[in-house]
């Protein structure tokens, strides 16, 4: 049977009055107080206020929305490794270095210049020695959905290429300026910020072309380098050591690159003597190598424990000498062990040692 007590509801919504009615918020208006400009004495200078963080103007007058550009510039994406560019170049520039795998900048940049347009099936015109113009390169925009899927142009661009050499020969400058330029609907301009990302865009797509090209000819001639240049010999004060063909620069930062496959964490390093102070843990057997019976990496016959490697320069190229971490140089049957695990991860890793 269920009994109902007026009286005990009644105690319990006044015990929970509080959150039943809740007494209204008051507010209190406050004065913005506004900072007086600084008040420079006679005779002296103001400070140089800097501007790059002003409210523009279009935005201070209350411009939103579809009425302003909000999107960042673009940034010139230098990724072929001999290319470079200035910090606050005002240009839309790029700066490519000769080095080994361009030979001639001039020819080898034109040779690239014109097969980008040609793959792209882009119409180029010369208009001087050092200066091209594009045709009209098209943007499109994917519409709809499915089968119903369709592109409609949405701007059309032209470009001046031009290339700037310097009198020494070894640094040519490609520069990009937009020459025309249209949008789909005819009542719709390009704004500064706009023709600057349409201008970076297009001078990345040359880059990534050079830099395509530049890598290929480095893994053709990476192709051709021998298998390992690394051999066993034995120093003045005949102590095992490894010997490589690679100049003392060379093997520095090609050794480092073998480290982590071989389970060896730098601890230390003198770079004016060329020690590595490194610490070496067995590594353990991967459960998903096991599963699926991926390859064995080699490992160092060698205890857990501190060791030293220290490069000198010979008349035949670096030496490499493994010492404990006493600076004991180790005997030679622990040298030629260790010598075919760095073999075996030279080839796996393609390391040039």
């Amino acid at each position: 049977m269920h009994y109902w007590i007026p009286g005990t509801v009644f105690a319990t919504l006044l015990l929970s009055g509080c959150s039943l009615w809740t007494a209204p918020e008051t507010t209190t208006a406050q004065t913005k107080s506004n900072v007086k400009e600084l008040a420079v004495p006679v005779g002296l200078k103001a400070p140089k206020t800097p501007a790059q963080y002003d409210i523009p103007a279009k935005v201070a007058a209350g411009v939103r929305g579809d009425d302003m550009e909000l999107r960042a510039p673009m940034q010139v994406l230098a990724v072929s490794t001999n290319a470079r560019v200035e910090e606050d170049d005002k240009e839309v520039r790029v700066f490519f270095e000769r080095n080994e795998f361009t030979g001639d900048l001039m020819p080898f940049l034109t040779s690239n210049i014109t097969d980008f347009f040609a793959e792209q099936k882009i119409e180029l015109t010369k208009t001087s020695a050092t200066s091209w113009q594009s045709g009209w390169v098209s943007e499109y925009e994917e519409t709809g959905w499915w089968w119903w899927k369709s592109e409609s142009l949405t701007q059309e661009s032209r470009f001046n290429i031009e290339f700037e050499p310097r009198t020494h020969g070894r640094t040519v400058a490609v520069k990009v300026q937009l020459a025309g330029h249209k949008y789909a609907d005819s009542a719709k301009t390009i704004t500064p910020i706009a023709q600057r990302r349409e201008e970076v865009h297009f001078l990345n797509r040359i880059i990534d072309k050079v830099a395509t090209v530049e890598l290929a000819r480095i893994q053709e001639a990476k192709a051709k380098l021998p298998d390992v240049l690394l051999t066993r010999a034995t120093n003045d004060k005949n102590e095992a050591v490894l010997l490589t063909t690679q100049s003392l620069e060379v093997a520095w930062t090609q050794l480092e690159l073998l480290f982590e496959h071989l389970s060896l964490q730098v601890s230390d390093l003198n770079r004016t003597d060329y020690v590595y102070y490194v610490t070496f843990t067995k590594p353990e057997a991967g459960f998903w190598d096991a599963l699926w019976g991926s390859e064995e990496q080699p490992v160092l016959p060698i205890a857990e424990g501190e060791y030293q490697l220290a490069l000198s320069k010979t008349d035949k190229g670096t030496a490499i000498k493994w010492r404990d971490k006493n600076g004991n140089a180790l005997d030679q049957a622990t040298v030629d062990a260790i010598y075919e695990v760095f073999v075996a991860t030279i080839r796996k890793t393609k390391v040039e040692l």
